[in-house]
This record gives C-alpha cells, sequence and structure tokens, in this order.
C-alpha cells in the first residue's frame, strides 16, 4: 500500500511504525531529512519546518500530502511508533503484511459506505464484543486512523494537546459516518515524541485544551472524571 503517511520527530534510528509494516511515507520536518534519510532512503518525505512544530500542524501539512498524492482523497495516517495490530479475542497480533491486507479491507469498506474516517479501537477490552452488549461511536479512532480529506477538514491548530479529539468531533459531525472495527485494537510503543516534544501530559494543560474543545463546540465533548479525560461526539442535530 502506498497510501500510508507517518508523522515523524526526531526518531531516525528507528520509525517502528515503518519497521512493522515495511512500507510508507515517513514524513519528517527539513532540516532531520538527512538523518532520516541514512536509515530509511526514499521512503522519507520532507516538510518546511515552519510547516512542521505542533501535532495539529504537522498533521495539517500530512493531509495536503494526501490530497496532493491519493486521487481518491484516502490516507492512513499513522503515529510513528505503532507496533502491532492485535485481535483483542485471541491477543493474536498481526504480522506487518497481515495488517496491511486489513487496512485494505478498512479502506475499501469505507469508500463504499461513504466514511470519511476510520480505523480500530485503541482499547484491548473485550466488553462491547460481548453477547447482546450495545455498541455505540461514542469512542474516536486515534493513533491510527484512515482519513479522507476532500472534505477539506483541518485539525484546529490552536489545540497543542487533544487536536485529535476535536478532529474526530469535525469529521462526525460533518457526514456522521465513520467506520471502526472493534475486533481490532492498536497498540504503539508509548515512549514520548522526542526531544522537545509538543505532546503535553500536564493536568492543567489537559484541562486548559479540553475547555477550549468545549466552549467551541457549546458542548462537553471532554469530561474530567477524577482520574482520566472521558469523551463523547457531540453530534448537532441528533
Amino acid at each position: 500500500m502506498n497510501n500510508i503517511y507517518i508523522p515523524s520527530y526526531n526518531r531516525h534510528d528507528k520509525v517502528r511504525t515503518y519497521e512493522y509494516l515495511g512500507c510508507g511515507h515517513i514524513v519528517v520536518p527539513e532540516s532531520q531529512e538527512k538523518d532520516y534519510k541514512k536509515r530509511y532512503g526514499n521512503a522519507v518525505v520532507s516538510i518546511p519546518d515552519k510547516r512542521d512544530g505542533s501535532v495539529a500542524k504537522k498533521r495539517n501539512a500530512v493531509l495536503d500530502l494526501i490530497k496532493e498524492n491519493e486521487a481518491d482523497g484516502y490516507g492512513w495516517v499513522c503515529d510513528d511508533d505503532f507496533i502491532h495490530l492485535v485481535r483483542k479475542k485471541e491477543n493474536i497480533k498481526l504480522s506487518g503484511e497481515e495488517c496491511l491486507e486489513h487496512f485494505e479491507r478498512i479502506y475499501i469498506m469505507a469508500k463504499d459506505m461513504g466514511a470519511n474516517y476510520g480505523g480500530f479501537d485503541y482499547s484491548a477490552d473485550n466488553i462491547k464484543l460481548k453477547d447482546f452488549q450495545p455498541f455505540s461511536l461514542t469512542k474516536g479512532v486515534f493513533q491510527v486512523a484512515l482519513i479522507n480529506v476532500n472534505d477539506n477538514i483541518r485539525y484546529d491548530e490552536r489545540l497543542r494537546i487533544n487536536e485529535d479529539v476535536e478532529f474526530w468531533v469535525q469529521k462526525m459531525n460533518n457526514n456522521r459516518r465513520m467506520i471502526r472495527d472493534n475486533q481490532y485494537c492498536i497498540r504503539c510503543f508509548g515512549e514520548d515524541g522526542g526531544n522537545n516534544s509538543t505532546i503535553g501530559y500536564d493536568k492543567k494543560e489537559q484541562r486548559h485544551y479540553a475547555t477550549m474543545i468545549n466552549n467551541k463546540w457549546g458542548y462537553k465533548a471532554m469530561i474530567w472524571n477524577r482520574t482520566r479525560f472521558e469523551f463523547k461526539i457531540p453530534i448537532k442535530g441528533a
């Protein structure tokens, strides 16, 4: 598959997603291009440093690459520390080749149903797979996502964290169609984003951006539940 995009920063020695899948476009700031190319060669695609920076800013640059390169507008955007796609029920880790085959299936289904966003669960919890257990789309798709850019939805660059939550809210309000395969979950290595990472874990900062999202939508999309943020989709008119 050629429609896989891996935003990366300061991980030129090991892009785990590329090592796992064996393919993809590794999107890096221009100033780091040489370091990445020493290991990954032509898989590396650079963007101007001024288009890098925050996660939201870089993701918008990736969306532009998808729009430029993919005729149908669909591209997979994967965190650079993605290490396994796992079938939850049996706890089976798929090989990179098997994962790519499943990517292709999700891509075909998304196109058939007109979904502009899709992917897999990010939790290994099997409770939603039990008989008669109700299912809902109140959880988003994060870390590994299939995105159709033709709706021209962008990441909100005012947000330095939780930008993926707000992007998902935009997608769901736009056409209310998302495909998420709950039989599989994403596993990432979970390391910080290298030197000068823009990812923030400070609770005060998290509350600040959660409040910003809630104010933007006029709805409590993100709620603090004692130890963590929980979120749900504020679909307008529903």
